[in-house]
């Protein structure tokens, strides 16, 4: 890959990596809701070749699960759906517009259709594992998308029109050396080590969805918190409850089995909270088991490499800059 278009393709994943970053530190009304910020360097790349904007959307999807530590869960490949899905029709919408010359479609409307797309497959991919009963909650995401999809065409515009440089021609930030504290591994070299933990990690995640008891489920989840801890990863218990939450409710919506209790019409069975419990552990096992990835270190001098550089270089920018969030974003990245 040409050094140029590496280091494009560096600055613009961590600029998406920043406005994730950005976005989890502000308010939201829901804590499990996201607006997806990330999708702000998306809207500002449709002028890249189409083969760069395909390697921008899989590092956004790569590096964002990495940092969030979600890479060996089925998150990573929900998230990486939904990203090519939404971003590639996004794009062939302005580029159909590019070879017209015709304006069909503002920024805005390119974002929430995008984020229309992206609601659509979350639930579609939710629904093959959780079922059928999640799709009731269609409607919901496609109003919060539109919202959302809104929000984050106005902060492209007003980004753009503020940068007082082409951000497709920007070079990375002024790189600073990637620390990797709380690893255990060498600061070099150890391929083949953290080649067999990560293997580990998958083989164990993937393991969880085969197991039905629920004692040995609970046991694998304290061994997966156990893990956590010693890679210096904090224990987040909330969004764990909102997750169980969102799939208990979405289980009962298929009754199975004995009816234990009804809520008005609805009937609540002892298959369904079984079924629910079951899917709410596996997963939690393997999002715990995927925050140990944080000791994992890319190689040198690749493109994954890079992107995680820049990204600490510029949210450490921007979390000690001052004045309003575009001064600071502006900040962050100059």
């Amino acid at each position: 890959m040409p050094f140029q278009t590496k280091n494009r393709l560096a600055f613009l994943t961590s600029l998406a990596l920043l406005f994730s970053y950005i976005e989890m530190i502000l308010p939201k009304p829901l804590p499990f809701l996201r607006f997806g910020f990330g999708n702000i360097a998306l809207l500002l790349s449709f002028d890249l070749p189409f083969t760069q904007f395909c390697l921008l959307v899989f590092f956004k999807s790569l590096a964002s699960s990495l940092v969030s530590g979600t890479l060996f869960s089925p998150f990573f490949l929900i998230s990486l759906f939904q990203s090519f899905l939404s971003a590639l029709l996004m794009f062939l919408i302005a580029f159909l517009e590019g070879k017209s010359g015709k304006k069909l479609f503002s920024i805005f409307g390119i974002s929430v259709f995008g984020s229309a797309v992206s609601a659509f497959a979350q639930i579609f991919c939710c629904s093959l594992y959780l079922g059928k009963g999640v799709l009731s909650l269609l409607g919901v995401m496609l109003i919060f998308n539109t919202a959302s999809g809104i929000i984050t065409a106005f902060f492209a515009t007003k980004i753009k029109t503020s940068m007082k440089t082409d951000l497709l021609s920007q070079a990375p930030v002024n790189i600073m050396p990637l620390e990797n504290e709380g690893s255990f591994l060498p600061k070099s070299g150890g391929f083949p080590l953290q080649f067999f933990i990560a293997l580990v990690i998958l083989c164990l995640s993937a393991s969880a969805f085969f197991i039905k008891n629920i004692c040995i489920l609970v046991l694998m989840l304290l061994l997966s918190f156990t893990g956590q801890t010693l890679c210096k990863r904090k224990i987040l218990i909330l969004p764990h409850i909102f997750m169980w939450i969102f799939i208990l409710i979405s289980s009962v919506f298929e009754p199975m089995g004995r009816v234990i209790f009804k809520i008005w019409r609805l009937s609540i069975t002892s298959e369904a909270l079984l079924s629910g419990l079951q899917k709410s552990l596996r997963l939690s096992i393997a999002a715990s088991l995927s925050q140990c990835a944080f000791i994992l270190k890319p190689t040198e001098n690749s493109l994954l490499f890079l992107i995680l550089q820049c990204y600490k270089t510029m949210s450490d920018k921007f979390r000690s800059s001052k004045g309003n969030i575009f001064q600071r974003i502006e900040s962050a990245i100059s």
